[in-house]
């Protein structure tokens, strides 16, 4: 069987980041063509909305016009992308769109050879099949085990303490919050649980996505409970919780797709 070429492109608007990763690129034991190079967050945005046949991307993630999430989000690109960045603040952002690497500047060619290979083996792993693309594939694959019914969200969460357990409504839920591997509830009397899930992620999936959205990386709000929306800057907006003081602010890459759901 011959084995398919890998059809990248790369977005990189610095020279010498973008002549080491070409170097790397022809330096891998798998034949990487590149056939098409970005620098802008704009040219990313207009390549892709012609519809684009890709199996993979390299991407820096501050490009000269902007954040290059405003447009991979605004896509909803489903191709599989390895970031390439020299700052250590936007991870959970890159698994949060299509992200399957993050390379931190500078790196080795080791390090960019797992990466690839990391897809490599995803690809070979889960079939060769056109007919969907490689990380529709992923995340059925990944989630396989954990996907909660549309009609099957739970509606309490147990909670449980050194002496017992209750059981916490999830209508009285106002959000979620992670801080350092603690989640913990706020009902709407402002009270705090504990929960035993250990990661944001894992209450997300238990919660129905019409009523809660994930606002930024650390916190999961329930639309019901939000009073009023005002602009805390360009980018981010502040939600004032009902009958509380409280103020919860969407991250930046959260700020439009959270308008979009409210349909505001």
């Amino acid at each position: 069987m011959v084995e398919k070429m890998i059809k990248a492109i790369i977005v990189e608007d610095e020279l010498p980041a973008k002549r080491k990763l070409k170097k790397y690129i022809s330096n891998y034991h798998k034949e990487i063509v590149i056939v098409d190079e970005f620098e802008t967050v704009e040219e990313v945005i207009e390549y892709f909305e012609e519809g684009r046949d890709i199996d993979l991307v390299f991407s820096d993630i501050e490009l000269r016009d902007g954040n290059v999430f405003e447009a991979y989000q605004q896509l909803k690109l489903k191709i599989p992308i390895i970031f390439i960045t020299a700052y250590n603040d936007f991870w959970m952002n890159a698994f949060e769109t299509s992200g399957i690497e993050y390379l931190l500047k500078p790196y080795s060619f080791e390090r960019f050879e797992k990466a690839v290979d990391k897809y490599v083996s995803l690809k070979n792993s889960l079939g060769s099949g056109e007919e969907k693309s490689v990380l529709e594939k992923l995340e059925k694959y990944f989630n396989k085990e954990n996907t909660i019914e549309s009609n099957n969200y739970q509606d309490r969460i147990a909670i449980k303490t050194s002496q017992y357990t209750y059981f916490l409504k999830v209508d009285e839920i106002v959000y979620c919050q992670a801080d350092h591997g603690i989640v913990v509830a706020f009902d709407f009397k402002n009270k705090r649980h504990i929960l035993s899930q250990s990661s944001l992620k894992l209450v997300e999936e238990m919660l129905d996505p019409s009523i809660f959205f994930k606002i930024n990386r650390s916190e999961i709000l329930n639309k019901n409970y939000i009073e009023r929306l005002s602009r805390y800057n360009k980018n981010i907006l502040a939600i004032n919780i009902t009958n509380s003081n409280v103020i919860l602010k969407t991250s930046q890459n959260k700020t439009a797709e959270f308008n979009s759901w409210l349909g505001v």
